[in-house]
């Protein structure tokens, strides 16, 4: 896999990341704990009240850096972000997220953030009677509360929500990593979907070149995004081959809006740079 050298552009001030918290998450590199959790999760869904199978979906899944959750998923109209915390020697829980830009961006993004804790031999620890074992993380940071997050009592509805703007950027990266593994092959790829950094994709092409794009996003009737072009030349200092996507969503039924839980169509619009 190709290794963080620093090639992300940030505004500190705007996101909330720091090079130091960037180098905290791939030193963490919590992977071990992802299929722990996904597992979890997965048990439920034969007991889960309200909902089929079909009302949950997952929107993030794997490790990536930067990351301001581990694992997110939709439960009918409502996404859920699940933020890892580990027990220490000590008994303290230990976050490599700064959870209070977590809980921030979650908010934003119309996304419910909650934090699943992990003992020191990685099981799961049941901090709540519920079956989920998933904590408030606002409840935790700000009132030092304990307080279970239950998506199959919270999400009893299936009222029409709009899909977040993260949803609508991770589904523009998603389609185009997926087109690099799947249709061209591409193994040697990093990926991200974190708002206001860039850029999203890095890849290593079969010549053995380096490639990064910048994804923008826009849905029916928005005017067409454009692209920094600071940002641009700082990127373009990492080398290799730079491209700009411009990701049009839409959905047959709702024009200008994409309902949550229901599919997008997605049309790319590529500029390579010279």
């Amino acid at each position: 896999m190709i290794e963080q050298k620093g090639q992300l552009y940030f505004d500190p001030e705007l996101t909330g990341l720091s090079k130091k918290a960037i180098s905290e998450m791939v030193k963490e590199k919590n992977e071990a704990l992802y299929p722990i959790a996904l597992n979890h999760f997965l048990s439920l869904i034969p007991s889960i009240e309200n909902m089929d199978s079909g009302d949950m979906q997952w929107l993030k899944m794997e490790y990536t850096v930067p990351y301001f959750m581990d694992l997110c998923f939709r439960a009918k109209n409502k996404v859920y972000g699940v933020i890892f915390g580990q027990e220490k020697d000590n008994n303290d829980i230990y976050f490599p997220l700064d959870l209070d830009v977590s809980i921030r961006i979650c908010i934003e993004n119309d996304i419910i953030p909650s934090v699943l804790i992990f003992d020191k031999d990685l099981n799961i620890l049941p901090l709540t009677d519920d079956k989920w074992c998933l904590i408030d993380a606002k409840a935790l940071f700000s009132d030092r509360e304990i307080k279970a997050v239950i998506p199959d009592l919270m999400t009893n509805s299936s009222d029409f929500v709009a899909m977040g703007k993260w949803e609508e950027l991770n589904n523009a990266v998603m389609a185009y990593v997926q087109d690099l593994s799947e249709k061209q092959g591409i193994t040697n790829l990093l990926y991200q979907s974190y708002p206001g950094v860039d850029p999203s994709i890095c890849w290593m092409d079969k010549e053995g070149v380096f490639n990064w794009m910048m994804v923008k996003t826009m849905k029916e009737n928005e005017e067409e995004p454009s692209f920094d072009q600071y940002i641009i030349s700082k990127l373009k200092e990492t080398g290799g081959k730079g491209h700009l996507a411009k990701v049009l969503l839409s959905n047959p039924n709702t024009q200008g809006i994409l309902p949550r839980g229901e599919g997008v169509d997605i049309k790319m619009e590529i500029e390579d740079l010279s």
